[in-house]
C-alpha cells in the first residue's frame, strides 16, 4: 500500500537536501518531552539511520516513562550538552529556550514544529500548524526522503499522533489522517500497544497525586475558568515527578460550561509550569504566548515566575480578559 502524503503541498526540499550533504546529525525535542517530541525523535532516528547517516539523539530531560517501550527509546541521552554535529534537528519545539542549550556556529538549526507560536529559531525552518503533531510532519519527511519504513517507525509516528491529538479528539483530526495513520498500522505500528502505554499503564502513586489535585479545583468568571495546582510538597508527599500530572488539566477542561483550564505546577521554589485548555473562541495559544510560553489555539502552556499568590494573580486578570474578549 502506498504511503498517502498528509499536506503535499509542503516543500521538503531544503531539509532534504541539507540531510543528503550531512555527515552527524543530532535529534533533539523540548524540555520534559512528550510523546510527539519522543516518537518524532526515534521515528527520524530510525530512518535517517537506515540511510547510513551518523545520527544521535538528545535531550536535557530523560524520556517520559509512557515512551520507554518504543524501539530506540533507550538510546536517548539526555544532560546539559549534546555532542557535537554539523545538522540539528529541532522537533516539537516551540521556542529555542525550551531546548535549553546552544549550538555551535558551525552547526545548521534545522526547526521542524507544528505550534503556531514558533518564532522560526533555525537556520531551515518547517513550521506548519495544520499539521495535528509534529510526528505527522516527520511522517511527511521521510516520504520526501524516500527513507525505508519499519515497524519501529511506524510505531514512533503512531504513538506521537495518538497523544497529541488526546486520542484522535481534536479538531485536527481529518480523514486524510486516519488514511495516514491506516498506512502507518499497514506498516507495523500497534494502536493497542500504543494505547496500553499511554493511557492505561499508571502507576499507583499517580492516583495518590490526582487526588491532591482534584482537591485543590476551583471554578470562577462565573463557571467559565477552572483551576488546579500542583506542588513540589504534592508531588514529594506522593512520590511522583512532575510527568505523573500528563493529563491531570483535562479532568478541569471536561466541566461543562468552563471554555478555559488552566493547572499550575510547580518545578522550582518561584518558577511555576503552566497549562492551559481552550474551547470554542477562547484562544489559549494567543494567551501562551503572551504570557511568554505558547503553543495551539485551543491547548497551550508558558513558564511563570513568582510566589503562587502572585502566578495565580496573573493568570485570573489574563484568563478574566481573555473570557472576555472572545465573549465566551
Amino acid at each position: 500500500m502506498n504511503k498517502p502524503c498528509l499536506l503535499p503541498d509542503v516543500d521538503w526540499t531544503p531539509v532534504v537536501q541539507r540531510l543528503n550533504t550531512a555527515t552527524c546529525v543530532h535529534l533533539v525535542t523540548h524540555r520534559m518531552p512528550d510523546s510527539d517530541g519522543i516518537g518524532s525523535q526515534i521515528a527520524l532516528f530510525h530512518a535517517l539511520n537506515s540511510m547510513g547517516l551518523d545520527v544521535r539523539m538528545y535531550n536535557a530531560d530523560p524520556v517520559p516513562r509512557i515512551c520507554r517501550y518504543l524501539d530506540g527509546a533507550e538510546l536517548i541521552a539526555h544532560g546539559n550538552a549534546p555532542p557535537a554535529a554539523d545538522v540539528v534537528i529541532a522537533l516539537d519545539a516551540g521556542a529555542a529556550a525550551r531546548l535549553s542549550f546552544s549550538f555551535p556556529d558551525h552547526c545548521c538549526l534545522v526547526n521542524i514544529d507544528h505550534h503556531a507560536s514558533n518564532n522560526g529559531y533555525g537556520h531551515i525552518n518547517m513550521i506548519d500548524a495544520r499539521y495535528p503533531a509534529t510526528g505527522a510532519m516527520v511522517y511527511d519527511l521521510l516520504l520526501a526522503l524516500k527513507a525505508p519504513w519499519s515497524p519501529a517507525i511506524a510505531q514512533a509516528v503512531y504513538a506521537a499522533i495518538l497523544t497529541d491529538t488526546n486520542a484522535f479528539r481534536t479538531e485536527t483530526v481529518t480523514a486524510d489522517l486516519h488514511r495516514l495513520v491506516a498506512a502507518l498500522i499497514d506498516a507495523g505500528a500497534q494502536p493497542a500497544l500504543a494505547a496500553q502505554h499511554a493511557y492505561a499503564s499508571h502507576q499507583p502513586a499517580r492516583f495518590v497525586l490526582l487526588r491532591k489535585a482534584l482537591d485543590t479545583l476551583e471554578i470562577h468568571d462565573n463557571g467559565r475558568s477552572a483551576w488546579m495546582h500542583l506542588t513540589q510538597t504534592m508531588l514529594g508527599q506522593s512520590h511522583c515527578r512532575l510527568e505523573d500530572s500528563e493529563g491531570f488539566i483535562e479532568y478541569a477542561s471536561s466541566i461543562d460550561g468552563v471554555h478555559v483550564s488552566v493547572l499550575l505546577c510547580q518545578m522550582g521554589s518561584d518558577e511555576w509550569k503552566v497549562t492551559f485548555r481552550g474551547k470554542g473562541a477562547c484562544n489559549v495559544g494567543d494567551l501562551a504566548t503572551r504570557l511568554g510560553g505558547g503553543g495551539h489555539r485551543h491547548a497551550a502552556g508558558c513558564t511563570l515566575h513568582g510566589s503562587y499568590r502572585e502566578v495565580r494573580q496573573r493568570l485570573r486578570q489574563s484568563v478574566g480578559a481573555l473570557l472576555g474578549s472572545c465573549g465566551e
